[in-house]
């Protein structure tokens, strides 16, 4: 075991070297491919939305407790002057139950669920503060995964979905507000196969990029869109990876519309809080409200199978290891 760890372990290293290579390479041949960012103090409004959730299976049904919290910060001078949260700092989470559903089903249900609660909290967060920026943890669009499969029951969950989306993009463009999504671990592959590195681009843009550059922007999907639901939406997404500290991997930043020099500077200097982790502090305080703990999964689970008859899985209820 310790021969093999050691092999991977140096097949991992020259991969990276490789990585280098070909981000060294992509910088001197385009130019235009990295952008520097300017980071200075920012006098401005800004809303950050979450979402915490807890999900679990009974014999019959599928039960996930989820809720959103968005966090509202006014900036002056960088120095934080006002704060408040919506609905509440730490709300009481909802509810909502689904039988019959199939495996890949209740993943999907979870998802729609999370994205539920914390669209229609950053709705309400809009109207009510009416920030120059939104930010939300994570994608701008659902992910193809959180498509129910045709036929589906989950559709009209999927459908309320998306038209929170199209609600919270029209919210934004009335009021100026520049939305973004910032992703942490991004997936996403495509500026990787352009450059012709087999990785994902979160990884790359890791040896592409330096403290307080951006790579330029780029359309969010990679050919055509998986339906036409979400084409329509996707279309007005711009993308860029923006590397806010030295020692952290790049974010993926996902931006409505227009405005990315300005988006670019602001979460540059909001995520400035760790040379190890790059990410903004006022979604780091939006996650840390909306965190669930899993002894309130557990009380709903006790209750529902003592007052319904719901059974639990039989691996979650054995009386050995």
């Amino acid at each position: 075991m310790r021969e093999r760890i050691a092999e991977l372990a140096r097949e991992i290293r020259e991969g990276y070297e490789g990585l280098r290579k070909k981000a060294r390479i992509a910088r001197e041949t385009d130019p235009s491919l990295v952008i520097g960012v300017g980071r200075s103090p920012i006098s401005l409004s800004v809303c950050a939305v979450d979402g915490g959730l807890l999900a679990g299976r009974m014999h019959g049904a599928d039960i996930v407790v989820a809720r959103a919290v968005a966090a509202h910060f006014v900036y002056e001078c960088s120095k934080i002057k006002s704060n408040a949260y919506l609905p509440s700092k730490s709300p009481k989470p909802a509810l909502d139950i689904r039988n019959s559903l199939e495996e890949h089903e209740a993943l999907v249900f979870r998802s729609l669920i999370r994205l539920r609660h914390e669209l229609a909290c950053a709705i309400e967060a809009l109207d009510k503060f009416r920030p120059r920026l939104l930010l939300m943890d994570g994608s701008l669009l659902p992910l193809p995964g959180d498509r129910p499969p045709e036929g589906s029951g989950l559709r009209p969950l999927y459908d309320e979905v998306l038209s929170l989306y199209g609600k919270l993009y029209s919210g934004c463009g009335d009021r100026g507000c520049m939305l973004c999504g910032v992703v942490k671990d991004s997936r996403s592959r495509k500026l990787a196969k352009e450059l012709g590195a087999s990785c994902s681009d979160t990884l790359l843009c890791g040896y592409l990029l330096e403290e307080g550059e951006r790579t330029r922007e780029m359309g969010y999907f990679e050919g055509k869109a998986p339906n036409a639901e979400v084409g329509a939406l996707g279309g007005r997404i711009r993308v860029f990876y923006l590397k806010p500290s030295k020692n952290d991997l790049p974010l993926r930043i996902e931006l409505l519309d227009s405005g990315v020099d300005e988006a670019a500077s602001a979460i540059c200097s909001l995520s400035a809080i760790s040379d190890n982790f790059a990410y903004p502090a006022i979604l780091i305080e939006a996650d840390m409200c909306a965190a669930l703990d899993s002894a309130e999964l557990e009380s709903i689970e006790a209750s529902l199978s003592a007052q319904s008859g719901l059974r639990p899985l039989r691996r979650n209820s054995r009386p050995f290891r």
